[in-house]
């Protein structure tokens, strides 16, 4: 059996992926600043979470083999 290639990956993660990871980092984020009162804490929660995304999203393996 042929797997199937996707073509729709952006920097080597499905596009999905990528939305999914985006919404779930901007929620904790907002949500850490509305707990904490504090921009600045929210964005450094955001960065925080940017920066841990991106070194596991790159860890995962670019083909699916059957």
């Amino acid at each position: 059996m042929t797997p199937i290639r996707n073509h729709t990956r952006t920097l080597g993660l499905e596009r999905g992926t990528a939305v999914l990871a985006f919404v779930t980092c901007s929620t904790f984020a907002f949500g850490i600043a509305a707990l904490t009162q504090s921009v600045l804490t929210g964005l450094l929660a955001a960065f925080g979470l940017l920066a841990a995304l991106v070194l596991i999203l790159g860890a995962l393996p670019g083909e699916i083999s059957p």
